[in-house]
């Protein structure tokens, strides 16, 4: 029997407890054998005997034989823990957004083919359901030729809250926030787009950081919209598409 890979996580808050440390102690194959926290109470209480350190550098140093790096942190700390785990000879797994620039992205896959090791990106909601349900739509082609497709991820957050997501933080906002999961499934159905125009705004009073978005891709025959806010009160559909031969709607984020 092979071995497990031994992991990683780096941060403990919200998108690590929620949306990694699930698939890391469940999938076959993975450890969790090393955690980086600020605060070790709230780790132990979840996992008694994994090691909690209190830096990169020093779970580098004490746990070598950890292989796998996984980085749900803030937004803006997504490259220099990439790139310090990859100088330390370990793959990477980034949360989105993958890096705040291109350069950044272009100088972490570069380092990655130079040191021969596993740079992804987190992008879990290429397997929601509801996403899952038009992939296979257009896949047996239930809708004909698809000629407009529409998603929207709208909240209702009319006032500005007190943490890193709504700050003047590089990183901050919807964009980051949400943008990276829609345009990664446009990309999954429909490849690159042949233009783009966006609308990225801060609407709120208060507001420092983006809190609306309205993007639109343009294919040879296919239009697509992506929007985004935080004052939308009344529900809004989640995807709505027409094709050729009928159209599709839903509302509602699945449980």
């Amino acid at each position: 029997m092979n071995k497990p890979i031994k992991v990683g996580l780096i941060g403990y808050g919200f998108a690590g407890k929620t949306f990694h440390v699930p698939f890391i102690t469940t999938i076959e194959g993975f450890q969790l054998s090393a955690i980086v926290s600020s605060d070790e109470q709230k780790v132990k209480k979840d996992w008694p005997n994994v090691p909690v350190f209190a830096s990169l550098e020093q779970l580098l140093a004490e746990q070598p034989e950890v292989s796998l790096i996984v980085i749900p942190t803030r937004n803006k700390t997504h490259f220099p823990l990439a790139k310090q785990a990859l100088e330390a000879g370990k793959h990477v797994i980034v949360d989105k957004p993958f890096t705040l620039t291109v350069q950044e992205a272009v100088t972490l896959n570069q380092l990655a083919q130079t040191k021969g090791k596993l740079l992804s990106v987190y992008h879990n909601r290429r397997w929601d359901s509801g996403f899952l349900t038009v992939k296979s739509l257009l896949e047996n082609q239930i809708l004909g030729e698809l000629k407009y497709y529409e998603s929207h991820f709208d909240r209702y957050r009319p006032d500005v809250r007190q943490r890193w997501r709504e700050s003047k933080e590089a990183g901050s906002g919807l964009w980051y926030d949400l943008a990276p999961h829609m345009l990664d499934q446009v990309l999954q159905l429909f490849g690159q787009p042949k233009s783009i125009f966006a609308d990225i705004a801060m609407i709120r009073q208060k507001a420092e950081a983006v809190d609306y978005f309205h993007i639109c891709l343009n294919y040879l025959t296919l239009k697509v919209v992506l929007h985004a806010t935080t004052i939308a009160a009344a529900e809004s559909q989640i995807y709505l598409l027409h094709g050729m031969k009928g159209s599709y709607v839903k509302y509602g984020l699945d449980p």
